[in-house]
């Protein structure tokens, strides 16, 4: 585990403002708008399987973690881009793995009953899988809206989808199997996203910046702070556990636990 150090929360305060970044206000204290700015601490790390690229992941109870890896054709013993499926406790320790080379391609969420990924047709639109968690067989395959899914969340209810190419985060009722809401979220290439059960939390590629978003109509309510976050350029996902909030640099094969004060 690597420990991260706290930065100095005063002096980043004032580099924020002297930025011009935006109005500053205590969440705590009923600060609320895109003005709002947030910022966090970074604490342990969680390793993730490797080689390769982890292209999806979520977390399946507080003892195990699903993790879509994408291994390149330079890494990958067959000589071809391989994804595989993977399965590991929080030592880091592979418990299942299964090959989906063809079939999945980023994105992964745990509804509870069902895993859910993307992958891509021949034809270029995108789809969404629906996985039977135990046999790890395809379920259902439904087309997905936009056409670069990126990231995947569960709310409680429903299953949030990141699009990057179309900027938005559209809401999957597995119910009703169909996209019920559409949201045009703040940045304009959406990758990550989490819900920690209160609030909804995307990161964006093209801005570098994470936001959050309040209310069932996920509403822009704050932006982390640059001396907290910003990853211009860069893909990275997020997750929650229940308890504690994650993110996966883009690259890297680790999961960085952090904290909003």
């Amino acid at each position: 585990m690597n420990l991260y150090r706290l930065r100095a929360g005063f002096w980043s305060l004032v580099l924020l403002l002297s930025l011009g970044t935006g109005t500053l206000a205590q969440d705590s204290q009923g600060g609320y708008g895109p003005d709002v700015v947030l910022s966090f601490a970074r604490l342990d790390t969680l390793p993730l399987p490797g080689p390769g690229r982890v292209a999806g992941i979520s977390w399946m109870g507080p003892d195990t973690l699903a993790v879509l890896q994408d291994i390149p054709d330079s890494l990958s013993e067959s000589g071809d881009r391989e994804v595989r499926l993977v399965f590991q406790d929080t030592s880091g320790a592979v418990i299942r793995q299964e090959d989906f080379t063809g079939v999945l391609d980023r994105g992964l969420a745990w509804d509870g009953e069902w895993l859910f990924s993307c992958g891509d047709a021949d034809d270029g639109s995108s789809i969404l899988y629906r996985i039977e968690p135990d046999t790890l067989m395809v379920d259902q395959a439904f087309d997905a809206p936009g056409n670069h899914p990126c990231g995947l969340c569960f709310d409680g209810r429903f299953v949030w989808i990141t699009d990057r190419d179309t900027g938005r985060v559209d809401r999957w009722d597995n119910e009703v199997e169909e996209i019920t809401r559409s949201v045009v979220t703040p940045g304009f290439s959406p990758f990550g996203v989490a819900f920690d059960g209160k609030y909804m939390w995307i990161t964006d590629s093209g801005s570098g910046r994470m936001y959050r978003l309040t209310g069932a109509r996920r509403r822009w309510s704050a932006t982390v702070g640059t001396d907290s976050y910003l990853e211009r350029g860069k893909d990275v996902l997020l997750l929650h556990d229940g308890q504690d909030f994650w993110y996966v640099p883009d690259g890297e094969n680790f999961a960085v636990r952090i904290l909003f004060p």
